[in-house]
């Protein structure tokens, strides 16, 4: 009997909770309950993150799905989850949770993180080319070490800080090049900018 991927998602998304997630602060699982609807989101500490799995060979659809989720604002991070093994499943004619859950534990994964750093094209003012992480055939801890070191690079990376730095730097520049072209007495003039002496003269007037 062939499991469904969903049913895998959620498992996982169980079983990542259960073995490391928590170490991190309150863990929230919410599964599906609407058509387009991701099918675990986990709210950990504030931040929502979207578990796509499916089988090996479907990962340009789980890069397409994460742009999605983070477009549309769902989640803060999307965690790709290609199964490379899953044909293990369907050695056994009906797989229980007990099976299931031992399979994913000693299973083996190509994974990607994307975050909503990743998809603000913030590239050009970070300095540094930006791409979501990807990793092949790792196990279950080596997954579980890397989501949690993706989610800290979400909750910690200081995305304005470098944005307003090159903000400043720019308008400086812009300033700069216009002290040096513009006649200040007559933009004085033009804007109707007058000193002490200037209202002076006019209340005696």
């Amino acid at each position: 009997m062939e499991v469904s991927e969903e049913s895998l998602n959620i498992m996982l998304a169980d079983l990542l909770a259960e073995k490391g997630l928590r170490a991190l602060g309150e863990v929230i699982l919410r599964k599906r309950r609407g058509r387009f609807e991701p099918d675990v989101l986990i709210e950990l500490n504030g931040a929502r993150i979207v578990i796509e799995g499916k089988k090996l060979g479907m990962w340009n659809e789980l890069v397409r799905q994460c742009k999605e989720r983070l477009d549309n604002n769902v989640c803060d991070l999307c965690v790709m989850v290609e199964y490379v093994n899953i044909e293990r499943l369907s050695e056994m004619i009906f797989p229980d949770q007990t099976y299931i859950r031992k399979f994913l534990l000693n299973g083996v994964y190509n994974v990607g993180f994307m975050s909503y750093i990743d998809r603000a094209n913030l590239d050009k003012w970070l300095g540094i080319p930006v791409k979501y992480e990807k990793y092949e055939n790792i196990d279950f801890s080596d997954l579980l070490a890397y989501l949690m070191s993706a989610y800290y690079r979400v909750v910690g990376e200081d995305v304005l800080g470098p944005v307003i730095k090159k903000m400043k730097e720019v308008l400086n520049e812009f300033a700069k090049d216009i002290a040096t072209s513009v006649n200040i007495e007559r933009l004085k003039e033009v804007l109707e900018l007058r000193g002490p002496e200037g209202e002076t003269n006019e209340q005696n007037e």
